[in-house]
């Protein structure tokens, strides 16, 4: 038996538990203008002999509003209303109690969001249909609409972060969950370049509009990612609706407007902050040291730079200093070099450690770009504290799933702005298009004159910047004063420039009226954020939005013949892994193919499109009898089954890595310092339970302690990994000067140990596997 792979083949469900129930997912979209509406319908089946409590934790965009919520069981369809969420929960458990079967929606934020469907029956099919809507916006002349369909395991504590132990979301590597989807781009995009680097689909053209199908074989394990690119310029709009619920303000108006570039600066202090935990192994980290290398192809001499890596710890590659030619190649071998090693997500902690870098008064301040998938659990204090430092933070979102809501909330809190790219998307552009509006100076104090008095109004973005489309929404009683003929004022957007001179940036007429109730209830979902509590719940009633102090709620009544006589045993549906969550896998290819796929897209990292046929992680034969393990319970990730050995210490700090280990050897000799104290240097290290043994055994074969260490960090260095051919020479010309006093054969019997005792694990991170490692054994493993 191989214990690679035994290790390796794990299950979501501890042993006897019936088989998940949930069976796919189809949904259907259309994409107008910049809205985006979405019908979504899960599928559920009870195939076990037991009554199940099914619960589900599953994304919906961040800035979604829910518009419907519907299921039908057996065929029987019913439709769900929105109520305060203690009446919700109550009705919920009184139905569960009299064997009818309740389900309730909840909104946990962030576009998290529960499924609870009670007292399922064996045999009993049940399909869930979430319908939302969604406002996109143009960002430096593209519309990219992405739509979420699994959770990646994030880093510190659910609970504190408000879950409830239920709620929160589970990861298996073994759940395979089949995606259907079609969206429908109107003929006002149709006419542009419509592009998907996540996906394959099939392209029909219907009534002027554009029907994009997602080719058989997909799964719920990665954003769907759909690029719009206009043949002109996006025009700004202004769009009315007549709202039924306020009587007040029956008229509603949203503003989407496009200001103009505005003149770049002459220099910029830019502090590069790059995650380097171990979420972003693989195709994370990959796509980051693309952003990375685009942003050093876009600095100037007159900028400033510091770069900072970040995990578990933060290390500053360069502190703040000019951009000269030199820098910027000392720079690129050290990007080429960057690794998901230095265990958890603190980005608290190095958010604040980049902020106390000091840049020179000619910059006028420093902004903070920052390279991360974002999946980390507790983020308020850490905006609060980002907003008060008083830099901008820039963020690009990386990862096959990365956490939306968070860097979104932390780029708008200080200022800053947002992207994602997953790989598959151009990086390079992505940074591109980043810096400029880093370099612009952005549009003060804007806002927005409707032409008349609203009764109610939006607030726009802390910085509006030229390129990217601002929009806002008013309520009006009516347009009284405006000439008989105007059915809507103009609108303009107003900002002062850099002679302090106000002026008019962008203009909209009324270009349409949307015939539905969709524009009003978005405004309404908005507005819940500037109100009271007593205010946001009703108006979250009235326009029946999910939101924090509400539910969705419906019961299917049972026949009394019909109940059943057993209580209900809970079922969590596990969520797919992530494609490519940290190096289990890799979605990446050559860019040649995907250009070869889907001409149009230039400068990409690619999608290998075989993968796509087929869930993206390695499944082992042998994951029946596997157990379920707490494997990040202390990293916050407490429903990730994967191996033990993988996990991280019991105390919650992450072990150290081979490199680490390797790292603080050659530290302590290339301080010129003997073998002598190498064991005290390296004692700060928090150790592996494998690597103690190592060491252990190393002393029993009759190695010193110290001599162990530097024995270890020989056969380290000497293993296959990402680090550059001219690091692992330097760190071999250093070690091996202290070889002399070893006899071969000892050596190579204290060698042959560490294969037996660290094999399993890779030179550069202790909880990653090589993935052609994993897939050998699991061919091994293979009837």
């Amino acid at each position: 038996m191989n214990d690679e792979t035994t290790m390796f083949g794990l299950a979501s469900r501890e042993d006897g538990a019936p088989a998940p129930v949930l069976c796919g997912v189809r949904a259907d979209g259309r994409l107008d203008s910049l809205l985006f509406d979405l019908t979504l319908r899960q599928t559920y089946r009870n195939t076990s002999q037991r009554v199940l409590e099914v619960v589900y934790t599953f994304p919906l965009p961040s800035q979604a509003v829910l518009l419907g919520f519907a299921s039908e069981l057996n065929g029987r369809r019913q439709v769900g209303t929105v109520v305060a969420k203690r009446a919700a929960e109550r009705q919920y458990e009184q139905a569960l109690a009299t064997g009818d079967a309740p389900v309730m929606l909840e909104s946990l934020g962030g576009g998290l969001h529960t499924a609870n469907i009670g007292n399922l029956k064996p045999g009993d099919e049940l399909v869930l249909e979430v319908r939302y809507a969604q406002l996109l916006a143009f960002e430096q002349g593209r519309l990219r609409l992405a739509i979420p369909t699994t959770i990646a395991p994030r880093y510190g504590n659910a609970a504190a972060a408000g879950l409830q132990p239920q709620q929160v979301p589970q990861a298996s590597l073994l759940a395979e969950y089949p995606l259907a989807l079609s969206v429908t781009i109107a003929s006002s995009l149709a006419g542009g370049t419509v592009e998907c680097p996540t996906h394959r689909f099939t392209r029909q053209p219907v009534d002027r509009s554009l029907r994009l199908d997602l080719d058989a074989g997909a799964w719920l394990d990665r954003d769907v990612v759909i690029v719009v690119l206009t043949k002109e310029a996006a025009p700004s709009l202004l769009i009315q609706a007549a709202d039924a619920v306020a009587k007040a303000a029956p008229v509603v108006l949203m503003a989407a407007l496009q200001p103009p570039l505005t003149a770049p600066r002459e220099r910029i202090a830019l502090k590069l902050l790059v995650d380097c935990s171990g979420s972003m192994a693989g195709d994370s980290i990959a796509s980051a040291k693309a952003a990375v290398h685009g942003v050093l192809n876009a600095m100037t001499e007159h900028d400033h730079l510091s770069v900072t890596r970040f995990g578990t710890t933060v290390r500053h590659l360069l502190v703040p200093t000019a951009c000269s030619r030199a820098t910027l190649r000392y720079l690129r071998p050290d990007v080429d070099a960057l690794d998901a090693n230095l265990g958890g997500t603190e980005m608290a902690k190095a958010l604040q450690a980049v902020f106390g870098l000091t840049v020179p008064r000619a910059c006028d301040g420093a902004d903070v770009l920052l390279l991360t998938d974002g999946e980390i659990w507790q983020a308020p204090e850490m905006i609060d504290a980002a907003r008060a430092s008083g830099h901008r933070v820039f963020a690009i979102g990386v990862g096959a799933s990365p956490t939306e809501s968070v860097l979104r909330s932390l780029a708008e809190a200080t200022g800053g702005a947002c992207e994602f790219a997953t790989p598959g998307e151009a990086l390079e552009a992505a940074a591109a298009r980043m810096l400029v509006r880093i370099r612009q100076q952005p549009w003060r104090e804007a806002r927005i004159d409707w032409g008349c008095e609203p009764v109610w109004l939006t607030a726009l973005p802390r910085n509006v910047f030229g390129g990217d489309t601002a929009i806002a929404f008013a309520g009006f009683s009516g347009f009284a004063g405006l000439p008989a003929q105007a059915a809507a004022p103009i609108v303009r957007l107003l900002a002062v420039d850099a002679q302090g001179a106000q002026i008019a940036v962008a203009l909209g007429a009324a270009d349409a009226v949307s015939p539905n109730d969709t524009l009003p209830r978005i405004a309404a979902a908005r507005r819940i954020t500037t109100v009271d509590v007593v205010q946001a719940q009703q108006l979250a009633v009235d326009y029946q939005l999910l939101t924090s102090r509400t539910n969705c709620i419906l019961v299917h009544e049972r026949a009394a013949a019909d109940k059943p006589t057993e209580q209900a045993e809970l079922h969590r549906v596990a969520s797919m892994l992530a494609a490519g969550w940290g190096a289990t896998s890799t979605v990446m290819a050559s860019a040649e193919s995907m250009q070869a796929a889907t001409p149009g897209v230039m400068n990409s990292v690619a999608y290998n499109y075989v993968s796509l046929s087929s869930p993206s992680v390695f499944r082992s034969v042998r994951s029946q009898a596997a157990s379920r393990v707490d494997a990040m319970a202390s990293n916050g990730m407490d429903d990730l089954d994967i191996p033990a050995f993988l996990r991280q210490q019991d105390d919650g700090v992450p072990p150290a890595s081979l490199q680490d280990m390797v790292d603080a050897v050659f530290e302590h000799f290339n301080g010129g310092h003997g073998i002598q104290g190498l064991a005290a240097h390296c004692a700060a290290l928090e150790l592996h339970a494998d690597a103690r043994r190592a060491l252990d055994q190393a002393v029993d074969l009759g190695f010193s302690l110290d001599e162990a260490w530097l024995l270890l960090a020989d056969w380290a260095n000497g293993r296959p990994g990402d680090r550059s051919e001219s690091r692992v020479a330097a760190i071999a010309a250093v070690l091996q000067p202290h070889f002399d006093a070893f006899e071969a054969a000892a050596a190579a019997a204290c060698a042959a140990l560490f294969d037996q005792v660290l094999g399993a694990y890779c030179s550069d991170g202790w909880a990653l596997l090589r993935t052609r490692r994993l897939g050998q054994a699991l061919s091994r493993s293979m009837p």
